[in-house]
């Protein structure tokens, strides 16, 4: 074996073990923590062992090796140079992107190529004395650096981020790898030697344990996201099961249903929805957190009638047995299994729905108040009455709509009620363009004193007509144009054609009145009396040539908005018409409160014949009523001669309807003015 020269430095010699103590402090708990984590954080604490060793060996070399030095420390320090860049790559090829990345074989062969160089050159250095053990030193350092810097370069094309520390790690091994050189050539002192050793451990144990920490992490995370995941009982059945009843919430009877119809697609099914028809009182009166106490009661009612019944699907998942299901709003879900019944699955499905009738207390009571409840049922069949679940859930609830319109418990799924439904919406998409392309049919029915045959004014009239039907008058209409959201728009236009209504008259010298109706408390908005001032600025015609018609419920419902709304309209000089008069209580109240100019009767119910006499009392006493008061007031639907001889006897004046006209178009008015004053020439008058 060839002879080193041994290099001792006996005044260093508390500094070289204060670096094997520092080495060993730094060591020893990350070994031991990366020990007892390994099997719930996978880790090569092995490698990091073996880089411990080698650095103690390389130090140890320092005191202890005095005859083998040389050949020792460079054993050691190929050994740790080596053992680093193993690691690193063995760390890499875990990963995942790496893997999918397909360079696993060429760190494999990385990992090849190291091992070699250290079996070679320790081979060299004990067994092959005539080598040059400097330049070989140089030849396998430079071959070790060489594998780590194309591991760099091929982990800066998956993980550009890392690229600075794996940089950083091999330029302090080349610091090493030149400071061993010049140490041999004795060109440096041994204290740079010793500090580029602890230099490159320093930062071995960093970068190489940045796997290990970032595992940790990222467990502690996924750990943290997990627990999150998991409910804990009372939580699952918070998200599970309505607040208000304690039932199995919609979301919950859908998955339910949804895996049972998947399961048994053989089975046949009926799905009931049950409504309590009445409980919208409750909220009104109570509000919407004292009703959920009610509906509580109501709920477990329903639920222990029909706990024992087996022929009813379970919702709910745990232990607990809940035959009932919360749907939106008030609507409650049943389903029953009629597949195997020995009775006719309407009978079952019917007796069910007298079950729940009958569990439902005869009187309610909250506090001081008390309701009785009735319910209303829908009922739907899987299959013959829709393929999916929330579609048979959604026919069984237009089953309720007609059994609550009906009166009736239960009512059956027709297709019809669902066509007409569709119709429906259709004829409010058609309404709805024809309000907006202003195609509506306009007509005026004129207002005449009946004695003198003069026109004291024009009642604004509107007809649509659906595709080939006949035309229709507004009260037929209204509900569509409310549900099509397009009433304040028709309302505008009625307001804009009775000023040119207006107009028409002023130029055959009629200054009388226009009267329109407003009979939905939707109308009563502030921007409507905004409209009718723009008009009146518009046309240049005074406001009290503008009459709005309101009937006694919109009075009554709305009346503080009504007052509000009729206040800024006598602003205006507008007049106020009531339609409709009844002569009731309220009515009176409201027409003294509000200070209308003229009320109108309907005769649409006088008929020339004895079994009428009570709708003539009726009509008689409204006209006495009006009389007394000094209301001014009109007849409306005088449809014949003999119901307007009855009104005359009466001592009625003013009046409308067909027996005069039923209508004209707008655009005609001057025609039809002409000729009525040719046929009535003491009508005509002038301003």
């Amino acid at each position: 074996m060839a002879s080193f020269p041994a290099f001792s430095a006996p005044r260093l010699f508390s500094f070289i073990e204060f670096n094997i103590a520092f080495v060993l402090g730094l060591s020893l708990p990350v070994i031991l923590l990366s020990i007892l984590i390994r099997k719930s954080v996978p880790n090569q604490w092995y490698y990091f062992s073996g880089i411990m060793c080698g650095v103690l060996g390389f130090l140890y070399s320092l005191i202890y090796f005095e005859q083998i030095q040389i050949p020792a420390l460079l054993s050691f320090a190929i050994l740790t140079l080596a053992l680093i860049y193993i690691w690193q790559i063995s760390s890499a090829t875990r990963e995942d992107e790496v893997q999918k990345s397909g360079v696993t074989d060429y760190f494999a062969m990385s990992v090849k190529v190291l091992s070699g160089v250290v079996i070679i050159y320790l081979f060299s250095v004990w067994f092959i004395p005539q080598l040059d053990a400097y330049i070989g030193w140089l030849v396998a350092s430079s071959l070790v650096l060489l594998c780590g810097a194309s591991f760099i370069v091929i982990q800066s094309r998956m993980k550009h981020t890392e690229v600075f520390r794996h940089v950083g790690q091999w330029l302090v091994a080349g610091f090493f790898v030149c400071t061993v050189f010049f140490w041999l050539n004795a060109q440096v002192d041994v204290l740079w030697l010793i500090l580029s050793l602890v230099s490159l451990f320093i930062a071995t144990m960093v970068n190489g344990n940045w796997y290990l920490i970032k595992r940790i992490f990222d467990q502690i995370n996924q750990s943290q996201i997990e627990e999150s995941k998991q409910l804990n009982a009372q939580e699952m059945f918070s998200f599970m099961h309505d607040p208000a009843t304690n039932l199995p919430s919609y979301q919950q009877a859908l998955i339910r249903l949804e895996n049972l119809f998947k399961q048994e697609n053989t089975a046949r099914y009926a799905v009931v929805v049950i409504k309590p028809i009445n409980f919208e009182h409750v909220n009104e009166v109570l509000g919407h957190q004292n009703s959920d106490i009610l509906l509580l009661q109501l709920a477990y009612c329903l639920q222990k009638q029909v706990a024992n019944n087996d022929n009813l699907i379970n919702f709910d998942y745990s232990n607990q047995t809940s035959r009932l299901a919360r749907l939106q709003s008030l609507h409650f879900l049943a389903v029953i299994d009629v597949t195997h019944s020995h009775y006719p699955e309407k009978i079952l499905v019917e007796d069910l729905c007298r079950q729940l009738a009958e569990a439902v207390p005869e009187a309610m009571s909250f506090k001081s108040f008390s309701l009785n409840f009735e319910l209303a049922c829908g009922i739907a069949f899987v299959g013959e009455h829709g393929k999916s679940v929330s579609e048979v859930i959604a026919h069984a609830g237009d089953a309720v709509i007609v059994a609550e319109r009906e009166r009736s418990l239960f009512q059956y799924y027709n297709a019809q009620d669902s066509l007409y439904t569709e119709q429906q919406l259709l004829k409010m998409e058609r309404l709805k363009q024809d309000i907006e392309n202003d195609s509506l049919l306009w007509l005026a029915q004129p207002i005449i004193e009946n004695s003198s045959k003069k026109i004291t004014g024009f009642s604004l009239k509107v007809k649509w007509r659906h595709l080939g039907d006949d035309y229709i008058e507004l009260r037929e209409f209204l509900e569509l144009a409310e549900n099509s959201g397009e009433l304040y728009q028709l309302s505008k236009q009625m307001i804009q054609n009775a000023f040119k209504l207006l107009c028409e008259m002023k130029k055959n010298n009629i200054y009388q009145p226009v009267s329109i109706s407003l009979s939905s408390t939707d109308i009563l908005e502030p921007d409507l009396v905004d409209y009718i001032e723009e008009q009146i600025k518009h046309f240049n015609i005074a406001g009290k040539y503008l009459m709005i018609e309101l009937t006694e419920p919109v009075m009554v419902v709305a009346c503080d908005r009504a007052k509000s709304m009729i206040d800024q309209l006598k602003m205006l000089e507008v007049a106020i018409s009531i339609d409709d008069f009844t002569g009731s209580y309220e009515s009176l109240r409201y027409i003294r409160k509000l200070s209308v100019n003229q009320v109108k009767i309907s005769c649409e119910q006088l008929q020339p014949n004895a079994e009428n006499s009570a709708e003539k009392a009726i009509v008689n006493s409204l006209i006495n009523l009006a009389r007394t008061m000094k209301l001014p007031f009109v007849a409306s639907h005088i449809d014949n001669k003999e119901v307007l001889k009855m009104y005359d006897v009466m001592g009625g004046s003013m009046l409308q309807g067909h027996v005069i006209s039923g209508g004209i178009p707008t655009g005609e008015i001057s025609t039809w003015i002409k000729q009525w004053y040719s046929k009535n020439p003491q009508a005509e008058t002038k301003k």
